[in-house]
């Protein structure tokens, strides 16, 4: 542990050399593991005070990058800082909510497990929740499904347990959710692909696809309409 704690430290000292040298001011460097915000700065009394997530520290080379942007507010250093965090976005220690999947009409574990088994060769080791009944945000947004990386942890709307459902949509929103957690987001031509070749392929697999599809497009209006209350 000891020896750990002398690695991070020297690293942090080195970084803030680095910063201290392109910014040719004092620098007082915090790193922290904020799971939101993951850089900050202030000039005050003649030095830069810089908080930094963790990650930073893996890449010297971001120091320059992080130096040139709070000099000139330059947009392709800003991009670059961003896309290093999107592609470092699994070492964000994102703490895990409290996980329900049994809900009133689906257990969403077993309907993970069955299509784990059938259609992806049990490949997936992530965990299924319930989405809380009482996100306003959710509910207004009406996003079906999420895949956190950092967590490992796939999100369904509370929405979709209800009776007048059908089991097989449910499977596709779940479906879709693990096929997100077996091909990541793809960059192509500066454009993310959330949903490559790749991933269209992969959820081909789910023979209900379709069927689910139609059955949304067809209800979502009704969908919106369920207060929290009642899933």
């Amino acid at each position: 542990m000891a020896g750990r704690m002398k690695i991070a430290e020297a690293r942090t000292e080195a970084f803030r050399g680095l910063l201290a040298r392109l910014l040719k001011e004092k620098v007082e460097l915090v790193i922290h593991d904020n799971t939101h915000v993951f850089m900050n700065a202030y000039f005050r009394k003649k030095r830069w005070v810089i908080r930094l997530h963790w990650m930073f520290l893996k890449s010297p080379a971001m120091a320059r990058q992080i130096g040139s942007y709070l000099l000139t507010r330059n947009k392709e250093n800003s991009k670059a800082i961003d896309r290093y965090i999107e592609n470092h976005w699994h070492w964000v220690r994102h703490p895990m909510p409290p996980l329900q999947h049994r809900g009133r009409h689906y257990d969403l574990k077993k309907i993970r497990n069955d299509l784990n088994r059938r259609y992806l060769g049990g490949r997936i080791t992530a965990q299924i929740t319930w989405g809380p009944k009482n996100s306003r945000r959710a509910y207004e947004q009406m996003q079906m499904g999420s895949y956190s990386t950092s967590r490992n942890l796939i999100i369904i709307h509370p929405g979709l347990d209800q009776k007048f459902v059908p089991r097989y949509v449910v499977a596709a929103t779940v479906f879709h959710e693990m096929c997100h957690a077996l091909v990541p987001v793809k960059e192509k031509g500066g454009r993310k692909q959330i949903h490559p070749l790749s991933f269209r392929k992969l959820e081909a697999r789910y023979p209900s696809l379709d069927k689910a599809k139609k059955w949304e497009e067809a209800h979502f209006t009704k969908l919106l309409r369920r207060p929290f209350t009642s899933c």
